[in-house]
């Protein structure tokens, strides 16, 4: 909520100094377009110009330079929401400019800013985490991607209009290789999924997967977070049980006979050899580390969705910040 010319007075008059800078005697428009941006990502803001401060204490002075906001605005990449008006106090001219948290990140010249710990500007480093799941698993990345979409430094991309890229492997790969870190959320029908382990697989192979990638395991307790006509049955990853285990590692070695037994019946046209022969690529890397995934699962005791939501995700958070 925008705050009144009484409110912005009476900060002066308390020497108000949370949420607020005060300028004096100028400041370039890229300056304050920088300044609008920060309050803008965080919890807004105000600034008032004609008033010097030293950092003890606040001198009352002359809003005197010329400032075209308009100028200022034309600056600034992302919906701002800014109110902003000469108005005089104790006999001075001043301006000011009230700024109320975006929906969206703000930028100047594509760059996020935002206050450090001291109050200084600076740069804000955004980073891009991709969320590889099973469309049957839908309505817990919603409940997902909504808890991270509270931190203006992530952001977040998802593979929803898969048929658009999946076309091209290595096109599709390079997507998800462009970010900071991989959420994979495991469940039985992500498991049986070949693109999903297929993704998964690539990603293992990069040296440093594990300081990227993490588990969301999905359990038993995890039903009451999907929508109640998208549940299915034995949606849950059952990984601590060897046999459980063994089914898994069967299914992708039954997929591949199943698929080399249709190829040599089917006396295919060039073109249908061509789509199933993707098919094999993918099954020929997914099938051999697949032991080794399935083990890594179940080595990290990995928390269920309940658990991670319940701890709004810190986890994972903190790992992002660092």
């Amino acid at each position: 909520m925008f705050r009144t010319i009484k409110d912005i007075e009476n900060k002066i008059s308390t020497s108000n100094r949370k949420n607020i800078t005060y300028i004096h005697p100028i400041a370039s428009h890229e300056e304050i377009a920088k300044l609008i941006a920060a309050y803008s990502n965080g919890n807004g803001g105000d600034i008032i110009l004609g008033i010097k401060d030293d950092g003890v204490t606040l001198s009352i002075k002359k809003f005197a330079f010329s400032l075209n906001i308009e100028s200022i605005l034309d600056l600034l990449d992302g919906k701002v929401k800014i109110q902003y008006n000469r108005f005089t106090f104790e006999g001075n001219n001043l301006f000011y400019i009230s700024i109320d948290k975006s929906d969206e990140l703000v930028k100047v010249n594509n760059i996020p800013y935002k206050f450090n710990k001291d109050g200084d500007v600076e740069e804000m480093t955004i980073k891009k985490v991709f969320i590889s799941y099973a469309h049957k698993d839908s309505d817990l990345v919603n409940i997902l991607e909504g808890e991270l979409q509270k931190y203006e430094h992530i952001e977040i991309s998802r593979d929803i209009n898969v048929t658009e890229y999946r076309d091209s492997l290595d096109e599709f790969m390079k997507t998800i290789r462009d970010h900071d870190f991989v959420i994979s959320v495991v469940s039985s029908a992500y498991i049986k999924s070949l693109n999903c382990m297929y993704e998964v697989m690539h990603l293992m192979q990069d040296k440093n997967y594990q300081e990227k990638l993490f588990f969301i395991i999905v359990s038993r307790d995890d039903v009451a977070y999907y929508n109640e006509k998208n549940r299915y049955d034995s949606f849950e990853a059952n990984l601590y049980d060897a046999i459980d285990r063994l089914k898994y590692i069967t299914h992708w070695r039954n997929k591949k006979q199943e698929l080399e037994q249709s190829i040599n019946e089917a006396g295919l046209t060039p073109d249908l050899m061509a789509n199933l022969a993707l098919d094999m690529r993918k099954l020929n890397s997914v099938i051999p580390p697949m032991d080794d995934f399935i083990k890594l699962l179940s080595d990290k005791v990995g928390r269920s969705f309940k658990e991670m939501y319940e701890d709004d995700f810190k986890e994972i958070v903190d790992k992002i910040n660092r």
